[in-house]
């Protein structure tokens, strides 16, 4: 088999994998609804504390964090759930390296949270007046990408610890909620205490959050080229610590002779 269809097929089956128990009506309501929802109410309560005439750059926040929610509770729970379904020891066992196990297990991750950001920025444009250029799309689209690759590549990090982990959920939760506070969707980054400050640049999505603002305020993408390229160049980091780590634990496993760790 072509290696190209090989690597597509196991992203396919490792997204469906996911999917496969919930009908279309759960699905829509997991993937979508419930992370539109939450865009705004987040969107609605930035409306309160900042005032209606900022509320799109809160918008534009809250829609590009949206992408999160594939990586966190669709990647980040990808590893945690081959564990629980006895399907872990086969994938440690394959003789393919963490880089080609894990790589796939992203991919329709990552066009899922892009449609799902797209679907958020509809109904920005009908609810919250957000408008942007027809030539500054293509730009958009680019940055849209760059931080759905990096979010995915950082629930690989999420997804390799949750396997030494007894309790994923907590660390879902202060993960995703960090991202809502840290990033600059909901609170500006300045206005963080200074020590913390260093970590919201060391997330995923800053420096899309940033972009998509600058776009929408009619700066190049040409101005901000640096920006784009820290968003992806932290992606390629994420994905080799994701990758290493999964290593790390499966060594780890084998040489303490218990496959499925916890």
């Amino acid at each position: 088999m072509d290696p190209i269809k090989r690597f597509f097929r196991k992203g396919t089956f490792a997204y469906k994998s996911t999917f496969a128990v919930m009908s279309l009506q759960q699905y829509l309501m997991v993937n979508l609804g419930a992370p539109l929802m939450q865009m705004l109410c987040f969107t609605l309560v930035a409306n309160y504390v900042y005032g209606s005439q900022n509320i799109t750059t809160w918008f534009i926040g809250n829609a590009v964090v949206l992408t999160y929610f594939n990586a966190i509770f669709g990647v980040g729970t990808h590893l945690s759930a081959e564990k629980s379904f006895g399907t872990l020891k086969l994938l440690i066992a394959s003789p393919s390296n963490g880089f080609n196990l894990l790589l796939p297990r992203t991919l329709l991750h990552i066009f899922d949270g892009i449609l799902t950001i797209f679907i958020g920025l509809i109904i920005g444009a009908l609810f919250f007046d957000f408008h942007l250029p027809i030539e500054a799309w293509l730009s958009f689209g680019v940055v849209l990408l760059a931080a759905s690759f990096s979010a995915m590549a950082f629930g690989l990090i999420i997804a390799s610890i949750g396997l030494a982990s007894r309790d994923l959920n907590l660390i879902l939760n202060v993960v995703s909620m960090s991202l809502l506070g840290l990033t600059g969707a909901n609170f500006p980054i300045s206005r963080l205490p200074e020590f913390i400050q260093p970590i919201s640049q060391m997330m995923p999505l800053t420096r899309s959050i940033t972009l998509c603002r600058a776009l929408y305020e009619g700066t190049p993408l040409s101005e901000n080229t640096h920006l784009l390229l820290g968003e992806i160049g932290l992606g390629v980091i994420f994905m080799i610590i994701g990758t290493s780590l999964f290593k790390i634990l499966t060594k780890k496993s084998i040489q303490s002779g218990v496959l499925e760790f916890f």
